[in-house]
């Protein structure tokens, strides 16, 4: 028979996962209208503020099982885990709503020759997204190194980037919505390391840093 506190637990999960799916989702919209010019800000504006509802809600959720079931190390670890996941999803789906804001604010822009590079970039950081979302169903912590290999490669990618921009002569709007993009899906991957950490921790009550 479950524990009422499994039980919580349980729940808690499912919201991360719900939070989870709604930051993919809302990272490939964003994406798609960085490369097609599409201004799909409020779409993202909204799925981002749902994020953040369901942080708070586990936030709520995780305070109340420890205070009413003084749970013991290994189900604190994974409550303290939870609420910080919580914030890092919250992340994700605000720095998804950041690069949606771009050509909400500035218009349109002209293509300049670092758009393929960009598409590899948001490419590497989803695939961190989707491990990390996929270590928060599995709990399986060993998956924390080849995410640490895929992160790596986003930062490369990142820095890659930059070197293109700061020796490109094209259209100035094309330039700075190219600089705050990478920014962005730069530190969606950082955000998917701590996840990936804080599962690690859940896990084996070890404290491991990829970054």
């Amino acid at each position: 028979m479950s524990r009422p506190l499994d039980i919580g637990i349980s729940q808690i999960k499912g919201l991360l996962m719900k939070m989870g799916k709604l930051a993919m989702d809302s990272t490939k919209l964003a994406l798609e209208g960085f490369h097609q010019r599409g201004d799909n800000y409020a779409q993202n504006k909204m799925w981002s503020n749902m994020i953040q509802i369901l942080a708070e809600e586990v936030e709520d959720q995780a305070t109340e099982l420890i205070a009413l079931h003084q749970p013991m190390a290994s189900d604190l670890r994974i409550l303290k885990a939870y609420i910080k996941i919580a914030y890092d999803l919250e992340r994700y789906g605000r720095y998804a709503m950041d690069i949606s804001e771009i050509i909400h604010l500035i218009g349109e822009w002209e293509e300049i020759n670092n758009d393929l590079t960009v598409k590899q970039l948001g490419e590497s950081a989803l695939h961190v997204m989707e491990m990390s979302i996929e270590m928060i169903d599995t709990m399986n912590e060993t998956m924390i190194f080849e995410l640490s290999k895929v992160e790596t490669r986003t930062d490369d990618l990142y820095f890659e980037n930059m070197r293109n921009l700061s020796e490109c002569k094209g259209d100035p709007k094309g330039i700075v919505a190219n600089l705050l993009t990478i920014r962005y899906l730069e530190r969606l991957a950082d955000h998917g390391s701590y996840i990936a950490e804080s599962i690690s921790y859940a896990a084996t009550g070890k404290r491991i840093s990829i970054r």
